[in-house]
């Protein structure tokens, strides 16, 4: 089972009462049973899946399909996001382009802190800045873990790569308008909540800002989902899924 196919199945198997965040009111009432379901979780990487209702076993419910929707382009929002794109297009080597996963993920987090602390140097913190250099491929949880200190490179490394997180969950939104929910899940997204949550949060304002189409996400159930066990939970439901079909 692909990973992020897991994720999808997963989120079947989830508890919207106890396991999930709304973050659009009344978002469980919207819910369309026969509507397309989208998952986007950010962890290691950016994984993205859509589920739609099977016309082949419409008895075993929704059929999830995988997706390379982390590798889609980053678009930058703002002129200091700009600058953030060409340091990573040199640092990538990429001509044209980079990748979202490069910004909205645990190594994209580290990619964005990274480019901070050459931009302003004179706003590093010392310490910090060496626990980052010897981390290794645990970059990305320094910058997280030293998120909350005020006004720090960290805490602003956060909200770019949460702004940018919003960002795309707010365009799968709109490519899938999914009326049975969208999920957004993976690791950094409990770890997060506080910076996802709410309206005037970095997450929801850039999920949002969609110009003339900002309306219709408001008509999109959207759930931030708070347990990191989904993927195991899928896999679970595909065995399930398989053995009602050996019957």
């Amino acid at each position: 089972v692909n990973d992020f196919v897991g994720q999808g199945y997963g989120a079947l198997d989830l508890d919207l009462d106890k396991e999930v965040v709304e973050l659009v009111p009344g978002s469980k009432a919207k819910m369309n049973d026969l509507g397309p379901k989208v998952c986007v979780g950010a962890g290691t990487g950016l994984g993205e899946c859509y589920l739609t209702v099977s016309s082949l076993s419409p008895e075993l419910g929704h059929e999830c399909y995988p997706s390379e929707g982390g590798h889609v382009c980053f678009v930058p929002r703002g002129p200091l996001e700009v600058e953030l794109m060409e340091y990573l297009k040199e640092k990538f080597d990429g001509a044209n382009r980079v990748s979202v996963e490069r910004v909205v993920s645990g190594r994209g987090l580290a990619n964005v802190y990274e480019f901070l602390a050459k931009k302003f140097p004179d706003r590093v913190d010392a310490a910090i800045q060496e626990e980052f250099l010897n981390a290794g491929d645990q970059q990305g949880r320094v910058v997280g873990v030293n998120s909350g200190v005020e006004g720090s490179l960290m805490q602003q490394a956060a909200q770019i790569m949460i702004s940018a997180y919003g960002a795309e969950v707010g365009n799968a939104s709109l490519k899938f308008i999914p009326t049975g929910g969208i999920y957004v899940t993976g690791g950094l997204t409990p770890k997060n909540i506080g910076l996802i949550q709410g309206a005037d949060s970095p997450f929801m304002k850039a999920y949002l800002d969609k110009g003339r189409l900002s309306a219709l996400l408001d008509t999109v159930p959207i759930f931030a989902v708070m347990t990191e066990d989904i993927g195991l939970r899928g896999a679970r439901v595909c065995a399930e899924r398989e053995y009602k079909g050996m019957k």
